[in-house]
Formats: C-alpha cells, structure tokens, sequence
C-alpha cells in the first residue's frame, strides 16, 4: 500500500507516505532482543499540503488502493496528535525505547523520547517493557503502545 501511494499519487497531492514504528523488547531463547513495531497497525499516514488533491487522486486510484472498501477511511490527524507524533517519533517517524526507573511511586524516564513527558504515561507493562501513553484527541485520549524499560524501583 505504501509503495502504491508513492507511485500512483502525485507530488502535488502527496509530500510522504509512511507508517509509524516503535522500538520493543522481546525476551526469546533466553535473552532479550530490540525489535520494531508498528505503532499503529493498519494505519498509513499519509502527509500532503494539499487535502482536496489528495482526496480527489484517492478516489480517482480507489481500485488501486482500495481506501474506501472494507471499511477503510481517510481520518484528519488533529495539530495537537501531530506534534505528540512529532515529538516522540522525530522525522524518521520511529520511537526509540525509552529507559527510566520509579521512586516513591513516581515514573522518572531518564532517556529517550518519553523523558519530559512521563504525564502521557497511562499504564506500564514491566514485563513486556511498554508503555501505554495517552494521545489528546478531540478532548478525549486515544492510546499508543512505546517501549519504556524500567531499570529500578524503589
């Protein structure tokens, strides 16, 4: 789908094509490995400064994408989900684990892109080494999967 949009989408209606991924542990034949995930499964960003160009060439390629079948819909993403994106996934549109430690009860994030932002932190899954961090949407919060290492407790 990816490279479909790239090909058949014009540089007018279309600046960048990606999808967003995270870093992760994952413990297998006794050790631990760094993988990637995606962030956002089934999801294709697509950025373009130009949204009723990129509307009209969608529809126009509707065989070739299949947007509009099975369900499948174009969603604005909002200013202030864009900057989070921004912040915690950078122009490589990848998180980096983050490493951090909690005291008195308190997550303290010591390194990587959740360090200053530890109050987006909803729960932590210190087995799997994730994070679930709210994402502000339309005055409610949508939630993401991060990697988030917890190294310490006290």
């Amino acid at each position: 789908m990816l490279r479909a949009c790239k090909k058949h989408l014009s540089g007018e209606a279309l600046e960048d094509a990606f999808v967003f991924t995270y870093d992760r542990m994952r413990r297998y034949e006794g050790t631990w490995h760094l993988e990637q995930q995606f962030l956002f499964p089934h999801y294709l960003f697509l950025e373009s400064r130009n949204e009723e160009k990129l509307t009209e060439e969608l529809k126009q390629y509707s065989q070739v994408f299949s947007v509009f079948e099975n369900g499948g819909k174009l969603v604005k993403v909002e200013p202030e989900e864009e900057k989070l994106l921004r912040a915690l996934c950078g122009t490589g549109h990848h998180s980096r684990m983050s490493r951090g430690y909690i005291r008195n009860g308190q997550t303290v994030v010591t390194e990587g892109p959740l360090r200053g932002r530890e109050n987006l932190i909803r729960k932590i899954d210190r087995h799997k080494r994730t994070a679930r961090v709210g994402m502000p949407s339309m005055g409610c919060f949508r939630e993401m999967q991060v990697g988030l290492e917890i190294v310490s407790k006290t």
